[in-house]
């Protein structure tokens, strides 16, 4: 579900440090942020927005993007949701973090196109059999970053952005 680049242990001094750390790509994430993150694609996937809220309880004040997924999953013309992350940097401050990641989608998304179409070019339009079902593969890549928060020992994310966001 969840892609990872290679780990690198980190140096134990450096995790004691209360500064904001940046990881290189090689970088190994810690485990509670990889399990928040592997919550959130679960919940995508499953397009269950009570189980997206569990892990973003923010979410729902976040008019705008809620709006947007709440859209997509409610969307009968879509189907076979996958997502998959791979985290490029970590910085982590105390009981904060920010994971910039590529995020991969790709779903089914039903649409119906006249018989005359691309489907049949040589059909004669006497011959149409009318509206027909054919299904589009959408497959979208982009930049995120996602910032969590821990609460007692659980991180949770905060905010999503496409641009980049900063402690």
């Amino acid at each position: 579900m969840l892609v990872f680049c290679s780990a690198v242990a980190r140096d134990a001094t450096a995790a004691q440090s209360p500064a904001a750390q940046p990881t290189s790509a090689q970088a190994q994430i810690p485990p509670e942020i990889e399990t928040a993150l592997k919550k959130y694609v679960s919940a995508y996937e499953r397009r269950s927005a009570q189980d997206l809220l569990t892990i973003w309880p923010d979410l729902q004040n976040q008019k705008k993007e809620f709006g947007k997924i709440k859209q997509h999953f409610d969307d009968a013309s879509v189907s076979n949701e996958h997502m998959s992350l791979q985290p490029l940097q970590t910085q982590v401050l105390r009981d904060d973090a920010i994971v910039q990641c590529k995020r991969m989608e790709t779903f089914a998304k039903t649409e119906m196109m006249d018989g005359v179409g691309d489907l049949d070019r040589n059909r004669m339009p006497a011959q149409s059999s009318g509206p027909v079902r054919a299904n589009k593969d959408v497959k979208k890549k982009d930049k995120i970053w996602i910032k969590l928060h821990k609460d007692n020992d659980q991180w949770l994310i905060s905010m999503l952005s496409d641009k980049q966001i900063t402690f």
